[in-house]
């Protein structure tokens, strides 16, 4: 049930004051009464009262400066002068001074009712209007918290093309701070996205009324969504919608690149093979047997290659598409490595390369998966050995370095250069000189390396000088799993 209205009635006259206060009261106003206007705003600093009846001549405070003090103070009162001047003058003045009505002495309680009634509807506009107010408040204030927390960045532009709204993260991906009278220049924006914010604005039904560019910003990239907003069917101004896409990007540019090199590891290897066919075929070599089984060798080499790298992208594929089973167990690395160079041994000892493992602890255990273990192993040791100088040696040392397992594949090889060092683990790299040439590979080998390891939270590191040899240096967590 809602409360009774409040009305304070003002008046220096008692008879007056209890008059009113009596036909009030009987028709369910809550009434209080003031002898003056300085006891009136004694009263109005107690409380708040929803109506006042003031009578207007009153010694000291009159009713002109109770009405003042009253709407100066911000209250929602709704103020009616009483007075005994009905004239035309008065009743301009009154309303100058922010009183809602007028009424005029003397009066019956009809007429006295009919005014209150008045004010009482006018006090209920004036508390829907706050309450429409306070409610619209909230949701500008929600809609700008839902706005200022939204991952993408949010400006708004309007038909001058001037930022009205800016959220903060348009301001950190535009690296521009708002300022309320900043134009669309100001942005940040290149000309692309400026020529489009004026195209969308300008009049015309030719006008697009969305759109959207990208925009390179140094190592990133955003994207940028244009939406005309409209106003009573008029065109109001833009929403510029900001989306950093740098990841996926640069997905798509690896992707790109990806693909160009897989094409070009493929075309090589295939055009030598079609080449040593063809002369085959021409029956040249008819009569050189032993120059046939030479080029068969040098075509099953250019095979093998293509063989290997359909392997290692298979593989990659699986990987990435998380098709590869992962069975973890605790494994010992100095076994595993042994079992590794067994296999390697019949390569190494064609070219005469010492292979060493060397190990203080009688076993290194860590949990892993032994697929993973032996793919990591065995590109490092294939490595050690095609890159390495007849005659030379690869050491495989192991040590216990706190929490960490360390392992360093050393060989006396080719070694190589800072330049090289720098590109060794991106997909399908490959130094190209005197040393490398005629030394199959698919440039996936190491990458892949690093694909495991991160895996297992591990690291590789390289060291390495040209006709020296390299050292791979590879770090464990022990535990890591």
């Amino acid at each position: 049930m809602d409360e009774p209205t409040s009305v304070l009635v003002v008046d220096d006259e008692e008879g007056m004051r209890e008059g009113m206060r009596r036909v009030l009261e009987r028709s369910g106003f809550v009434v209080d009464t003031a002898a003056d206007g300085a006891d009136a705003l004694a009263r109005f600093a107690k409380r708040e009262f929803d109506l006042a009846l003031v009578d207007l001549k009153m010694p000291g405070i009159d009713g002109f400066k109770v009405t003042q003090a009253v709407n100066e103070s911000g209250r929602d009162t709704v103020v009616v002068i009483v007075s005994a001047l009905a004239t035309v003058e008065a009743a301009v003045e009154v309303t100058r001074h922010g009183a809602f009505d007028f009424l005029v002495k003397p009066f019956a309680p009809t007429d006295l009712l009919q005014v209150v009634d008045r004010a009482v509807r006018q006090r209920r506009l004036i508390g829907d209007r706050r309450t429409y107010l306070s409610e619209l408040n909230s949701e500008r204030t929600l809609s700008r918290q839902l706005i200022n927390s939204m991952r993408d960045g949010v400006i708004v532009l309007n038909i001058n093309a001037k930022p009205v709204l800016m959220n903060p993260r348009a301001e950190f991906l535009l690296d521009v701070r708002y300022r309320a009278d900043m134009a669309a220049e100001e942005l940040g924006l290149d000309s692309s996205v400026i020529a489009m914010v004026r195209d969308m604005l300008s009049p015309g039904a030719d006008s697009p009324d969305h759109g959207q560019i990208r925009l390179p910003r140094g190592d990133a990239m955003l994207q940028i969504s244009f939406a005309s907003w409209h106003r009573g069917g008029d065109l109001g101004g833009l929403i510029l919608l900001i989306t950093d896409i740098t990841d996926e990007w640069k997905t798509e540019r690896d992707k790109n690149r990806f693909i160009g090199m897989v094409a070009h590891e493929l075309t090589s290897p295939l055009s030598a093979i079609v080449g040593y066919i063809d002369v085959v075929l021409s029956g040249v070599l008819d009569t050189k047997p032993e120059r046939i089984h030479e080029i068969m060798r040098g075509s099953k080499t250019r095979a093998e290659a293509l063989l290997d790298l359909v392997k290692d992208l298979q593989y990659l594929n699986r990987r990435e598409a998380g098709k590869i089973e992962r069975i973890i167990t605790k494994l010992d690395l100095k076994k595993v490595l042994e079992e590794q160079l067994k296999f390697f041994a019949a390569q190494a000892e064609r070219k005469r390369i010492e292979l060493v493992l060397q190990g203080d602890l009688p076993a290194y255990c860590f949990s892993a998966d032994r697929g993973d273990l032996d793919r990591i192993f065995m590109n490092l040791i294939s490595n050690g050995i095609k890159y390495n100088r007849e005659g030379g040696r690869l050491t495989i040392s192991l040590a216990q370095r706190g929490d960490s397992l360390e392992m360093v594949f050393a060989d006396t090889g080719i070694g190589m250069s800072p330049e090289e060092i720098q590109n060794l683990f991106q997909e399908f790299y490959r130094a190209r000189n005197a040393r490398t040439e005629g030394i199959a590979g698919t440039g996936l080998g190491l990458a892949t390396v690093r694909r495991v390891l991160d895996q297992y939270n591990g690291r590789i590191t390289v060291r390495s000088v040209p006709e020296e040899g390299s050292a791979f240096t590879l770090t464990f967590p022990v535990g890591a799993e």
